[in-house]
């Protein structure tokens, strides 16, 4: 599907919502591209709101398996690889948030397995990418 089919069948910010959400869970599939290629035609900050709740919405399930999954007794090396992140893993996770490195989807599934509060990692995920996105958005009008 191309931006223009899949506005015209979900209209803009719904579009750009679930494009957001799927490309949460397949990330060959990038809401920065498609940010870019809807930049202009809509009220930017209603898009970087709809592109944020779609990215958390798609990452929320994941978080939430591997909350549920941190419970269980996993391989030690995995173990110590959480470990290292759990002083700061508000900090990082943000950082992700943001940036992308470290990856955004391992830093998601990192959260749940650590037991961030639900309403926390909300928070950082919405507000990081938000910014994100905001960035996208605006050296995309710059551009254009």
């Amino acid at each position: 599907m191309t931006p223009e089919s899949i506005i015209a069948a979900l209209g803009i910010y719904a579009g750009v919502f679930v494009v957001a959400a799927i490309s949460s869970v397949f990330p060959l599939l990038l809401i920065e591209v498609f940010l870019i290629a809807v930049a202009g035609t809509a009220f930017a900050p209603l898009l970087v709101i709809c592109a944020a709740a779609g990215q958390l919405a798609g990452k929320l399930p994941i978080y939430a398996a591997a909350r549920a999954a941190g419970t269980l007794q996993g391989p030690q090396r995995l173990r110590r690889w959480i470990e290292r992140w759990s002083n700061t893993p508000h900090l990082v996770l943000a950082v992700s948030a943001i940036a992308g490195l470290p990856p955004f989807s391992l830093m998601a599934t990192t959260a749940g397995l650590l037991s961030i509060r639900t309403r926390a990692f909300c928070a950082i995920v919405f507000s990081g990418r938000a910014v994100r996105f905001a960035i996208v958005l605006a050296i995309a009008a710059h551009y254009n």
